[in-house]
């Protein structure tokens, strides 16, 4: 309940007696529940989640036992009766909303529907409190990189000249699955050759080839919590253009993540990344070089040059600069980081030096 407690006073502060909570992330981070399709409404007095039948059992095992867990009336999913009834019930007459979440036919259908009920658009009042992480979550994040360490350590032995992006994918998801994941935080990207320049590209039937880089970004997903870390190799000997961009990339990377600690700009880092690439490269750099992850895996807060923000103790983020060069190829290197007391905290220990195979 700490969680609520943590958003009433919010809704307190903005003179707001129910909130309604649509997204998917944050019904599960309020509520424990890990079904989708359900909507919470929270009061001072009570809290409520809204579901329908084929939920009812997983949300009454899952749910704090706090929460009371409430078909939609007559099974009509997102209907305005059930809306109304907990309205009327718990005497709402500011009723809180994520506009960032909720459609505009079903904002015109509260409008209409509930007569005499102010509604209050919101940005960003759940996400505020999921920026920092509690133990729990740590727990569980650390563990998820943990999972994609060895599962990345366990596939290097296959990277190798003739094997295909989408068969080494296979096996590195193999090892994700069979080392304590829940699931996959994201569609894995392996990428070899030019195509590293593809910051989200997809593997492909493309075979490894000597002089390649291969770049993998990927993570396992633990307890609803993602981990994301991301490596490039070379197969065989490695280039001289390839040494010094992985170079940069690697000093620049450490140099970002040694300058995160509690009370620093959020722009710190890509200032230090900037002072590490030279000129002749600096626009095939990606300037958004981190962001938060948690329940999502891109989620509040996000490092570049504009971030407005400080860090605060146990936020958890990525740091992941990288050069990109179209029709060459890419390096990237990623860490998922957990701000400490005086320093940042590293959960993504796969070693960074470049590792020819």
């Amino acid at each position: 309940m700490k969680r609520i407690n943590k958003l009433l006073d919010l809704l307190k502060e903005n003179e707001i007696d129910g909130f309604l909570v649509a997204s998917v992330h944050g019904v599960t981070y309020l509520s424990g529940f890990t079904g989708d399709s359900s909507f919470m409404i929270i009061t001072g007095a009570r809290i409520v989640l809204l579901t329908d039948e084929r939920y009812t059992e997983q949300a009454q095992l899952e749910c704090h036992k706090e929460i009371e867990v409430l078909n939609w009336i007559d099974n009509k999913r997102y209907g305005i009766e059930t809306y109304r009834h907990v309205v009327n019930e718990n005497g709402i007459k500011r009723l809180g909303f994520e506009e960032d979440i909720i459609s505009y036919s079903t904002y015109k259908m509260l409008n209409k529907g509930l007569p005499g009920v102010e509604l209050i658009a919101t940005t960003g009042l759940v996400e505020r409190i999921r920026v920092i992480k509690d133990d729990e979550e740590i727990c569980f994040l650390k563990e998820a990189c943990e999972i994609s360490d060895r599962a990345l350590e366990l596939t290097v032995p296959f990277i190798k000249s003739g094997i295909t992006e989408i068969d080494l994918t296979a096996r590195l998801e193999y090892n994700i699955r069979t080392g304590g994941a829940d699931g996959l935080s994201f569609e894995s990207i392996v990428l070899s050759g030019a195509k590293t320049s593809l910051l989200h590209g997809k593997p492909g039937r493309k075979a490894l080839q000597d002089g390649d880089f291969v770049l993998f970004d990927f993570g396992a997903l633990y307890k609803g919590y993602h981990a994301d870390i991301s490596r490039t190799f070379v197969i065989g000997k490695a280039g001289n253009k390839q040494k010094e961009i992985y170079d940069i990339i690697q000093k620049s990377e450490m140099e970002a993540i040694m300058s995160i600690k509690p009370g620093i700009s959020a722009r710190i880092p890509d200032e230090k990344v900037r002072e590490n690439i030279p000129d002749k490269y600096i626009s095939y750099y990606y300037p958004r070089m981190g962001h938060g992850v948690g329940l999502q895996i891109h989620e509040a807060p996000f490092i570049d040059k504009t971030s407005e923000y400080t860090f605060v103790k146990n936020m958890t983020l990525t740091v992941e600069p990288g050069i990109y060069i179209p029709g060459w190829g890419g390096i990237r290197i990623e860490d998922t980081v957990l701000v400490n007391e005086n320093a940042c905290e590293i959960f993504t220990n796969f070693p960074r030096e470049m590792i020819n195979v």
